[in-house]
């Protein structure tokens, strides 16, 4: 196996087997107080799956679940060569990922904390102010298919552009390797579109307006050609999440299973429909493998390959540096198209960032390359904490207006926030996010001194 100056292998740090039956027994005690949590704080309080819990389950099943698979041999229809490399240290990128598993947990405790001094109640509103854009959008369906003509003409430039350029396909991001001034103008509208469509949607579930419905499947039909299935996740995760706390127990589980199930399935199925030589014979063998060996819950696997590349030097804030400055394209800024954590990631491992996004560092793998394990617990803290606000807050929505609350979708923005903690790419999708919501509290404004203005006429 790889070994180097950084990580020895055997190592306590990376991996030593004197510490692998203690993973397995640390993804043990997550998960069974998962199961506690889940049965006193959810399904026995009302709900089938609550925002908490529904956000714990999916870092629980990609953290603790995966474990032993990010171990196995079959990994190398993933990594091929590099699949020693990555088991060598898949021990050292566990414990950091349980670390911040924990201090999530940590967080999300932090509402219980009575302290006396007013912090609490401070940094409720603070993260309020977020949740007044989507609300503003939600209440005036006019500007908001507003919004949704602007987002689909987006969608529909670049993919001229794209048809033009490489002929008709689903693999936009394709292009955008070999395009990289492309890229800021595509992820806009992508993001755009998808913020835009969710809310549409969301609209939709309350008043069943046909307006919105329209959009949305314009904007999902548009969507398909980007080749990116967490797009479409994106877009209709705001409307099925705040379902199932409308629903509350009325959803059985297994529903719920079995939905997460065949999404899956089918996500898989419209990538395979993307290859030139589609069967949905192979589609059906290759589920499992590609489940639980492929790419889609891989996060501790390719934190391990990231760290057996690592040279051991902390960046010290450099990589979210660059994604504060999202606003700039890379083409003009010598320091994002050095610093941005695709092209950190890509160049680590040898690739050129031209032709490789990059290497997926997990979901706290960019915080501890920055700042170590102080890096891991502070991410984890303030993510708990806001996923925490958001479960809190929606729940407080709906029993005040259980049938017709906007307000209850509105604080959902919050983890377009969060997610620029995981991975500081996501900063372009916060930028966006302030952008539109600006714009359309300005518009309003204006709007309003027009008509403050007639009446005075």
């Amino acid at each position: 196996m790889y070994e180097d100056a950084a990580c020895p292998v055997g190592s306590a740090v990376c991996g030593g087997g004197s510490l692998v039956g203690l993973t397995y027994a640390i993804a043990i005690l997550f998960g069974l107080q998962f199961l506690w949590s889940y049965y006193w704080n959810c399904y026995r309080k009302g709900y089938t799956m609550d925002v908490w819990h529904l956000s714990l389950l999916n870092m629980a099943f990609i953290i603790h679940f995966m474990l032993p698979f990010s171990r196995s041999d079959l990994n190398r229809i993933s990594l091929g060569a590099s699949l020693e490399r990555a088991q060598d240290h898949v021990t050292q990128a566990y414990l950091i990922s349980a670390l911040g598993y924990a201090a999530i947990l940590a967080g999300g405790s932090l509402w219980r904390v009575h302290m006396g001094m007013g912090l609490r109640r401070g940094f409720a509103r603070f993260l309020e102010l977020p949740a007044r854009g989507p609300l503003l959008l939600l209440r005036r369906p006019g500007l908001l298919l507003i919004h949704g003509v602007i987002a689909l003409s987006l969608i529909a430039a670049v993919l001229l552009y794209y048809f033009s350029v490489d002929g008709f396909g689903f693999n936009l991001r394709g292009l955008l390797l070999v395009i990289p001034a492309l890229r800021p103008v595509a992820q806009f509208a992508a993001f755009y579109s998808v913020l835009i469509g969710s809310l549409c949607l969301a609209r939709y579930t309350v008043y069943r307006e046909r307006s919105m419905l329209i959009v949305v499947l314009l904007i999902v039909g548009g969507l398909q050609f980007y080749g990116e299935r967490s797009n479409l996740l994106a877009l209709t995760l705001l409307a099925v999440t705040t379902g199932l706390l409308k629903a509350g127990r009325r959803v059985r589980l297994w529903w719920l299973v079995g939905g997460a199930v065949s999404l899956l399935f089918l996500s898989m199925l419209l990538n395979a429909v993307r290859q030139p030589n589609f069967s949905l014979t192979l589609v059906l063998a290759r589920f499992g493998l590609e489940t639980f060996y492929g790419n889609s819950f891989s996060d501790t696997r390719d934190f391990a390959l990231v760290l057996s590349f690592w040279d051991g030097q902390h960046f010290y804030g450099l990589t979210y540096l660059a994604g504060l400055l999202a606003f700039i394209p890379r083409a003009l800024s010598p320091f994002r198209d050095h610093w941005a954590i695709g092209v950190v990631t890509a160049t680590m491992a040898g690739f050129s960032p031209t032709e490789h996004p990059g290497l997926r560092p997990g979901v706290f793998g960019e915080a501890y390359l920055n700042f170590g394990l102080v890096g891991v617990v502070l991410a984890g803290v303030l993510m708990g904490s806001c996923i925490r606000f958001v479960d809190l807050r929606m729940k407080q929505a709906l029993a005040k207006l259980p049938s017709k609350s906007l307000k209850v979708f509105s604080y959902y923005i919050l983890f377009t926030f969060t997610a620029a903690l995981q991975i500081s790419s996501g900063a372009s999708a916060a930028y966006t996010v302030t952008l539109i919501f600006l714009i359309s509290w300005v518009l309003v404004k204006f709007a309003n001194f027009l008509k403050l203005s007639e009446v005075g006429a």
